[in-house]
This record gives structure tokens, sequence and C-alpha cells, in this order.
């Protein structure tokens, strides 16, 4: 079995969907301390409420804003304050929407790349500097199936960003490796979450016949941030059911 025993995990996003699950999939394999973070601090509150009466570990909540620097820099501080350390960064936080071509307006486009690129950007640097001082650590970044696939109904913005992570990832893994910081990607497709609702997927186009949950994906991030994968570095993991086998 992975376990996280010993590590201390910051996961952003937690308030739903794959990052709450990876939160709590990450409390539940002896991680020693997790930290989460979301916009929704009431949502976080009671993630970890739940948590800590399933697992006895308690997450520490911080709520903030990924969009500004400075709110990202004041996360990791607090994460590595109140952990002692930071051995795993899992960044889940982001954002898409249903839309065409020309339904894309110029804030939609600076909204999606401010969460989905430029947040995760400032998150993994912050989390450099750390891991850095320690002498390692691991960061797994979600990206899509979309982002090699072009996405199926979302709008194009959200591919767009989700390349954008595959290749930052990919730059961060050949950075951080002389200082023994590994950074993988996971890549999901048809995944039912809040977020994905209303996209209307269908259980027969996928090979496994059947759609993805929180747990298919998390299960995936945990097994990049465990010791069994210390000589994985740069690499995405598609969690995808078969749908896409690039």
């Amino acid at each position: 079995m992975f376990t996280l025993e010993g590590k201390t995990v910051l996961i952003t996003g937690a308030a739903g969907g794959i990052g709450a699950a990876c939160a709590r999939m990450f409390s539940s394999h002896q991680a020693r301390a997790v930290a989460v973070t979301d916009l929704r601090e009431e949502s976080l509150k009671a993630l970890s409420r739940d948590i800590h009466s399933q697992t006895g570990l308690e997450p520490l909540a911080i709520a903030g804003d990924l969009r500004d620097e400075a709110t990202v820099k004041r996360i990791v501080q607090s994460a590595v304050e109140g952990m002692g350390r930071l051995d795993v960064l899992v960044n889940c936080a982001g954002v898409s929407r249903l839309g065409g071509l020309y339904e894309v307006t110029e804030e939609q486009w600076d909204f999606t790349f401010d969460i989905n690129v430029k947040g995760l950007f400032f998150l993994c640097r912050e989390a450099f500097r750390a891991m850095q001082r320690q002498g390692g650590g691991c960061i797994v970044n979600l990206s899509s199936q979309a982002a090699r696939s072009g996405g199926l109904v979302v709008s194009p913005d959200y591919p767009a960003s989700k390349a954008a992570v595959l290749a930052l990832s990919k730059s961060l893994a050949k950075v951080g490796a002389k200082h023994q910081i590994r950074v993988n990607t996971v890549s999901p497709g048809l995944i039912a979450t809040d977020m994905t609702r209303d996209f209307g997927y269908d259980p027969a186009s996928v090979p496994l016949g059947r759609i993805g949950n929180g747990d298919d994906v998390a299960g995936a991030c945990l097994f990049l941030a465990s010791d069994y994968a210390s000589y994985i570095t740069g690499a995405c993991v598609d969690v995808n059911g078969g749908i896409a086998m690039i």
C-alpha cells in the first residue's frame, strides 16, 4: 500500500471535487500533517472537521485567492509554519466552463489562466523555496485530458490553460531535479465533480464503461507523492478510463 508516513502535504482546491478527494485520501494514508486551501473558507473548515472525525488528523485550513501572488506566499508560509515543513504540494485548484469559441471573453480568458496557470506557478515557486531548504520534495500538478485532445464541451481557454500546466510542469521538473524536487502531472479524463455536473458525459464513451470519480484521480496523485515514485519526475499520468491512449 502506498503511504505518506511522516510527510506533510499542501493541497489546493480542496473545498470540493478532486481536491477534497485528495485531502481525504492523503489524510487516511499516514500523512503526518495536511494543509488544505481554497477560496471557500467555510467548506474548508467543514472538510477539516469531517476528516478529523474519520481519521483523527485535522487538516490545517488556509483560505485564499490563488490569483494573488502575495496571498500565495502567505498560504505556503502558513502551511510550512503550521506543519513544520512541506514535503508534498498537490495543485488541484482549477476552473472550467462550457462554451464555444466566440463566447470566450477577455475577462474569462484571464480568469482561467490566472487560476489554472499563474496561481499554480506561484504556488510551485514558493514550494520550491521551502523544499530546496529542506533538501527535496514532490509536486503533483493537475492538468487534463483536454490539454492534448482539445476538450469535448469546455470552452477553448480551459484546454489551453491545461496544456500550459503540462509544459510548465516539465520545465519545473528539470529545474527541480538537481534539488531532489520531483514534479509530475496527472491528467484526468471524464471525472464526475460539481464542476462537471452539467457536461453531459456518456459512460458508454469510456472503454472502462464508467465515468471516473475523485478517488480515481486522488489515487494517482497519492502514488506520485509516495516514495514508490521516487525515480519519476517530468511524467504525466493519464486517468481517463482508456478514452484517450496517447
